[in-house]
Formats: C-alpha cells, structure tokens, sequence
C-alpha cells in the first residue's frame, strides 16, 4: 500500500525548497495541566527534557532561532527553515501574547513557517483565528497532543481533556484552513490493539495531516517513572509496537503523512523500553514504510 511519508508533506506545502528542517524554539510558555489552570503535576508520562532540546535553555526564543537557523545553513544553505515552537504548551497564553511571540518569527527571512506545539484544549477561537491570519504570510502547522482516542485512559495519565476536545480543535484548524499534525502514544497503560486502533481511526476521521506515532517512554522525573519501578506498568514488546504501529499505519494511509514511527530521550533519562532508541531497528521491523 501507499504510504505518504512527512518529506512528502512538507514538500506540499514548501515547494520551493528541496527539503524542510525544524528549529526547536522554548519560547517560554508553561502548561495547562502544570500551573494550575486545569491541574497540577503534568501528564503521567512527561517530562520536557526528555524530548525537547530546548527545554531547559535559558536563551531568548529569537536567538534559539539564530543559532538553530546557523547550525542548519552550515550543512546546506538552500535548506527550509520551520520554526518549532516545542516546549511546554505553545497556546496557553493571552492572544495578544501570542501575537508578540509568533510575529517576529514568521516574519523573519530566513524562516519557511511555523509549526506550534500545543494541546487540543488550548485552541480556542480567538487564537484559531491569530493562527489562520499568521498563515496568510506563511504555513503555519499546529501540532496537537492527542496522545489516545481513550477518555478513561485520558483520566487516568492525568490529561484533563477528553476526545470530544480533540475533535473540536481539529475541526476548528481545519475549517480555518490549517494543517494539522497529531502526536499519539502506544503502550499506554490498560490499552490494547484496540484502543491503537480506535486513536488511528480518530486521527483520520478528523483529518489531520500528519502523524508522529511515538511508543510510551518511561522517563525520570514522571510518574510513571515511579510506577514502573514498582512493577505497576508493563511496556509492550518491540515486535507488539511494531505490530501495533504496522495497524495504525494502515488506518491512517495515505492521507495521514507519517512524521515519525519512534521517540528518542537522552539516555540518562530514559529508563525504558530500551530498544525505542534504535530507530533504525524500529523502521526494519515496519516493511510497511518500504511497500
């Protein structure tokens, strides 16, 4: 079957560039599910060092962008630059703040577009609407924390939106013409082939663009951390993801762009699965990606 890899995605909407690469920005923002606003403690699973290479900067954001923009043009100049707004909750801020953080940095020659890391109950309209006027400059993507079609699940890792939030936002994007990526996890604790399933279906139903499919990391600092070293979580196998992975791939295709089938967390915070590091392993095991 056909399979639609980001590449091609991104070549879609930045034609004018043989190829795209991200710059992740901390531009400072905070979560939802963090400060109080909604809940306290953060979702089970995360930690914003274990995957952001900004988390911790003390860096103003403009000049994360000069020097990320710097690295990428020292390997090929003519590469496309997609501004990543990453850390923490990329949304979660008075529109007007927004404005002031996001202007500078479509503005800037030298980047393509902006993709805005964010969850799918901090999209409300009034800041669909900065998105979508931001847009008529440049793309602009918005990557959305789905995470699992599940709301019991939801409840439990401690995200406090449900699925319902995760379609309105979705349709709120798309009628304003955005292009959407969803982030989802397998492995999450008490589900199974058919939850993975049921997230795939929800993805496609709701048209998003893209995919990163990520498989549970436990990492320090969360709670699932101290969980697992308690026994109280058991991690699929290589080949269960794999498996799991191949169906979702599947579901999604070939409308849904697949951005990314792995994670990876530094390895002095990653306690397991261990074998999620091996990227190349993981793609060896999905000939789905190569039919």
């Amino acid at each position: 079957m056909s399979v639609k890899l980001y590449k091609d995605f991104l070549r879609e909407i930045f034609p004018q560039y043989e190829q795209v690469r991200k710059v992740s920005l901390n531009a400072g923002f905070n979560c939802p599910n963090l400060d109080g606003t909604i809940g306290t403690g953060g979702c089970a699973y995360c930690n914003n060092s274990s995957f952001s290479p900004v988390a911790t900067t003390q860096l103003p954001f403009l000049e994360q962008l000069k020097a990320g923009i710097e690295k990428i043009r020292k390997k090929k100049k003519e590469i496309g630059i997609l501004a990543y707004f990453q850390s923490y909750t990329n949304t979660h801020a008075p529109v007007q703040k927004l404005r002031e953080i996001f202007t500078p940095v479509i503005s800037h020659n030298d980047v393509a577009g902006i993709a805005v890391g964010t969850r799918p109950d901090c999209l409300p309209p009034q800041v669909v609407e900065l998105l979508a006027e931001l847009k008529k400059a440049k793309p602009v993507i918005v990557e959305i924390g789905v995470q699992t079609a599940n709301n019991e699940t939801l409840k439990n890792i401690n995200r406090n939106h449900t699925v319902e939030c995760v379609r309105n936002a979705a349709a709120f994007c798309k009628n304003a013409g955005l292009a959407i990526t969803a982030h989802i996890i397998i492995g999450l604790p008490g589900e199974n082939i058919g939850d993975f399933t049921s997230t795939a279906n929800l993805v496609r139903d709701c048209g998003f663009s893209a995919i990163k499919i990520h498989p549970l990391h436990i990492v320090k600092g969360t709670r699932f951390a101290e969980e697992y070293q308690k026994g109280k979580i058991k991690l699929l196998s290589l080949e269960e993801y794999c498996e799991a992975a191949t169906e979702v791939i599947r579901i999604v295709s070939p409308y849904t762009a697949i951005e990314r089938i792995s994670g990876e967390s530094p390895g002095d915070m990653l306690l397991a699965p261990a074998w999620s590091r091996d990227r190349n392993l993981i793609i060896s095991k999905l000939p789905i990606l190569c039919d």
